[in-house]
């Protein structure tokens, strides 16, 4: 589709993320927090407030346009026809209820199943990346330049230690640089975009918390894959990495070795 076409999505979905930035605060000061499949899985008014302002926008801006999200809209018959957003309104809720930090928005459009325009908003630190295809990425408005290729052994990578057992999370630790985690998929993909981290592992990706990274991953020239290193479908989700070219073939190696990275 034509870069023009996007540049006009694109400054309307802009200006309701600079809206959502606005009214974030008074929207926390009356949050109101409920579990969903267990104790750690929570859902905020806020994550849905935001949802629902979201679907608004297209109604008024693109009511032709579908939209696939975390909090409703799961009908996934035509999510591969026309123009199909996927948001995570909240990425890291329970960072937002336990610290009001390090959460973000996700939020990605695909045409007829491929990504054209991207975004994260972190909003603690009012970073902002967003990509449009055919024209660029960029953080804060500011061209973002693909990140430098780095070995694992130079890199810290980030995942979940609950949910890999203790052989490959020792292996993943002896050889790259170190370990750090977010626990926002939106926010330790990002650190892979600026090259801050060599590699994001998310064993049980949902498709609402790696839509955008698509579209970053590939105006970047990272990898992004299962660990099969097969391509991921963007409405189902699963098990993926997004990395450094430089370590994402070691990095798999380590997660699939003696027997696999999962826990017995």
């Amino acid at each position: 589709m034509e870069v023009e076409q996007l540049k006009m999505i694109d400054k309307q979905v802009m200006q309701w993320l600079d809206r959502v930035r606005r009214t974030l605060p008074s929207m926390i000061e009356d949050m109101d927090t409920q579990t969903k499949a267990n104790r750690f899985d929570l859902v905020t008014n806020v994550d849905k407030a935001i949802e629902q302002s979201f679907e608004q926008m297209l109604t008024m801006h693109f009511p032709n346009h579908q939209l696939y999200g975390e909090e409703a809209h799961h009908n996934t018959e035509k999510l591969r026809e026309g123009f199909t957003w996927v948001i995570d309104p909240i990425d890291g809720t329970a960072n937002l209820v336990k610290q009001q930090d390090d959460f973000c928005l996700i939020l990605a459009l695909f045409h007829n199943g491929q990504p054209v325009l991207s975004y994260i908003d972190d909003f603690s630190r009012q970073k902002r990346f967003q990509a449009i295809k055919g024209q660029g990425v960029y953080l804060n408005d500011v061209p973002l330049s693909p990140p430098s290729e780095r070995p694992l052994k130079e890199s810290l990578i980030s995942f979940n230690n609950k949910v890999l057992n203790d052989e490959t999370m020792h292996d993943l630790l002896e050889v790259s640089f170190g370990y750090r985690l977010i626990g926002a998929c939106g926010l330790d993909s990002a650190k892979v975009f600026t090259g801050q981290f060599g590699a994001h592992i998310h064993t049980n990706a949902k498709p609402w918390d790696i839509g955008a990274q698509f579209l970053f991953a590939e105006m970047l020239g990272l990898k992004m894959t299962n660990f099969h290193q097969e391509p991921i479908d963007f409405i189902h989700g699963g098990p993926f990495i997004i990395s450094n070219a430089g370590c994402y073939d070691e990095t798999l190696k380590i997660l699939l070795q003696k027997g696999g990275y999962q826990k017995l």
